[in-house]
């Protein structure tokens, strides 16, 4: 599994460093801004990766944002269960526009872009 993530971005950062701590040798962890050839062989643009975390897994399935992040939990023992309930219908569509709010704020903030 491959996750690209705003290596720039110390919110994003920290949080990376919290599952790295955990050590699955299974994740290639992709800072976006020192891995530009990545992301082009990847398909995904540098725009969209500064707005969502991207994950691309073992059968090269794309997922972005929320979805991205239920890829992700599910590798992790404890946060499979956080997975679960984020996945659940009425709950995955609060937290994809919870998500949607954040990440443009985010992007703003760190980018300056309208």
């Amino acid at each position: 599994m491959k996750i690209f993530y705003d290596n720039k971005c110390n919110i994003c950062s920290k949080e990376i460093q919290f599952y790295k701590k955990r050590n699955i040798k299974s994740i290639e962890w992709i800072g976006i801004h020192n891995n530009t050839e990545k992301l082009n062989k990847a398909n995904i643009s540098k725009e969209s990766s500064l707005k969502e975390i991207h994950i691309i897994d073992e059968n090269n399935n794309v997922y972005k944002g929320v979805d991205a992040f239920i890829v992700l939990w599910k590798n992790f023992k404890y946060f499979r269960y956080l997975a679960i309930i984020i996945n659940f219908y009425p709950i995955k569509i609060l937290a994809k526009f919870a998500y949607k709010i954040f990440a443009k704020y985010r992007f703003k903030k760190l980018y300056k872009f309208n």
